[in-house]
């Protein structure tokens, strides 16, 4: 979503968001810090909630613990475009919209896969 000029809100998803009933655990691979946990996804974009405020604009390199029996492969490595980022209504926590970027056609297929197992329609 992005601010229009009278300050709603307006929505430029081209596929519905699901919500993840797996919350992948997301790894900053620069730091190895934990950001958070993706709890709704798109082939383009994410929701992440963490405890970390990450600013609008920053590209990430991300790591994503994928469910344990999903795949021979473990993680997802994708970089990633934090477009906003607001308090939770829990005040410890943020939410922060990703926009996915740069993901290899294997990891794209395994996103997908993801979303069909693990996803539901919000």
């Amino acid at each position: 979503m992005v601010p229009t000029e009278d300050g709603s809100m307006e929505e430029r998803r081209s596929e519905s968001r699901k919500f993840l009933t797996y919350f992948s655990r997301v790894i900053d691979r620069d730091t190895g810090i934990m950001l958070g946990y993706l709890v709704d996804l798109t082939t383009g974009g994410a929701l992440l909630i963490g405890n970390v405020s990450l600013k609008p604009d920053s590209i990430l390199q991300l790591r994503l613990d994928l469910p344990e029996d999903f795949s021979p492969q473990e993680k997802l490595e994708i970089e990633a475009r934090a477009v906003w980022s607001r308090p939770d209504s829990d005040p410890e926590f943020y939410r922060t919209g990703l926009q996915l970027m740069k993901i290899q056609p294997k990891d794209l297929n395994t996103l997908t896969r993801l979303l069909n197992i693990h996803g539901s329609i919000l």
